[in-house]
């Protein structure tokens, strides 16, 4: 995470939006899936990309299938939902409008896209800060429990491809968030069960 600071600060928000996502993977985990109407609230609060917490509950019903349905788990995604985005629109409305913040002189789209991947510093930092844990976790991904999978596609492929059309991909502490939520679990599960297999 040293390596994740590049031409930025040190950012409390990005680190409560790690907390917030354990905090909520947690809780479903343990079933106890109302504090994610809570920690949906807080998490507006801190930064848009906390944006998918509300929806972490279908993974009970998509990918697990014995926990639970969509009947059970839409009464909180809802009102988790709906808390995040009256808290969103509210402080716009309070704080007015913003100027758009264009990184190095690039538009969000495109044009940041090709800026991302055409930087060779991007896939340094990128590798610098994640190593090869994603690469790992993906080899065990047949290995990964149910809950974990549904963690992945909720989470990943939202937030790289957002990052990489609205933001400076070589700040790469963007992607601590399913470093710790994804990629690491991921890796864990795939050294326990080659340690089991040597064990056999």
């Amino acid at each position: 995470m040293s390596y994740s600071h590049y031409d930025s600060d040190l950012q409390f928000s990005t680190f409560f939006d790690i907390i917030f996502y354990l905090l909520a993977g947690l809780c479903i985990l343990q079933e106890r899936l109302a504090w994610i109407v809570p920690i949906s609230i807080f998490t507006a609060f801190n930064r848009e990309t906390s944006v998918l917490i509300p929806f972490l509950p279908i993974t009970i019903a998509l990918f697990s299938s014995h926990k639970g349905s969509l009947r059970q788990t839409i009464p909180i995604c809802f009102p988790a939902f709906m808390s995040y985005v009256a808290i969103f629109i509210g402080l716009r409305l309070i704080y007015g409008k913003q100027e758009l913040i264009v990184p190095y002189g690039y538009q969000p789209g495109f044009d940041l896209l090709l800026h991302n991947f055409s930087r060779i510093i991007t896939w340094v930092q990128l590798i610098a800060t994640l190593s090869v844990i994603p690469i790992m976790a993906l080899i065990g991904y047949q290995k990964w429990p149910l809950l974990l999978r549904g963690f992945f596609w909720i989470i990943v492929p939202i937030l790289f491809v957002d990052h990489a059309f609205i933001s400076v991909m070589v700040e790469s502490m963007l992607f601590l968030v399913p470093q710790a939520m994804v990629f690491i679990p991921g890796t864990l599960f795939l050294a326990q069960q080659s340690h089991v297999t040597v064990l056999k």
